[in-house]
C-alpha cells in the first residue's frame, strides 16, 4: 500500500464504527464509490462512509452475514446498483445500495445446514451463489444420519432473484 515499515509508528487512527450489542464483523468489507459494506455475526449489514465512517444506512438480514458483499448494477429498479450477499440461513437477499431498502430475498437450499458464507459473483445479470453447509457439527451428534448435504451453486436473476439454475457438487442425492 505504500507505507513503509518506519511510517507505521506515525498511522493514527482516522475513525471509529461502534457497532451495537457487541456486533462484530463476520465478512470481509466490501470498499466502494466512497462507501464500506460489511455484515456481521447477528445479521445487521452496515453502509458507512470510507471517510467518516458515518452510517448511511443498516438492514437486518434474518441470521448472520459472513461472506463479502458484492455490488453491482441492477436493471428496472429505481436503484442504480445494488448490494448482495447471504446468510447462514441460506438466504440470498439484494438491497437498494444507496439506501438499503430491501429489493428482493430468497431462500435458495432448504437442507437445514445450509448456509451462504461465500461473495455471490455477479456477472451479465446472473448472480452466480455458493451454498454450503455447517453439516459437520450437526454430525457430531449420534443421532444424526450424516452426510445429507451436498452442496451448489445457484445461478439467480440479478434483477428478480428468480432462480435460473442450480447444481450440485455430487450430482445423486445422498442415500
Amino acid at each position: 500500500a505504500g507505507i513503509t515499515a518506519a511510517e507505521i509508528p506515525r498511522l493514527k487512527l482516522r475513525w471509529a464504527f461502534g457497532s451495537p450489542h457487541g456486533v462484530s464483523a463476520a465478512g470481509q468489507p466490501t470498499v466502494a464509490a466512497g462507501r464500506i459494506f460489511v455484515g456481521t455475526d447477528i445479521g445487521y449489514v452496515y453502509s458507512l462512509d470510507a471517510a467518516t465512517g458515518c452510517l448511511y444506512w443498516s438492514f437486518q438480514a434474518k441470521a448472520s452475514v459472513r461472506n463479502a458483499i458484492s455490488l453491482g448494477g441492477i436493471e428496472g429498479r429505481s436503484a442504480g446498483y445494488a448490494v448482495y450477499f447471504g446468510d447462514s440461513k441460506a438466504n440470498v437477499y439484494a438491497l437498494d445500495a444507496g439506501n438499503g431498502q430491501l429489493l428482493w430475498s430468497v431462500h435458495v437450499e432448504d437442507h437445514f445446514t445450509a448456509r451462504i458464507t461465500g461473495a455471490p459473483t455477479l456477472y451479465l445479470g446472473h448472480l452466480y451463489v455458493p451454498v454450503s453447509s455447517f453439516e459437520e457439527y450437526a454430525a457430531e451428534a449420534r443421532d444424526y444420519p450424516c452426510c445429507t448435504f451436498r452442496g451448489s451453486v445457484v445461478a439467480l436473476d440479478a434483477t428478480t432473484g428468480r432462480q435460473i439454475w442450480k447444481t450440485y457438487v455430487i450430482a445423486e442425492p445422498p442415500r
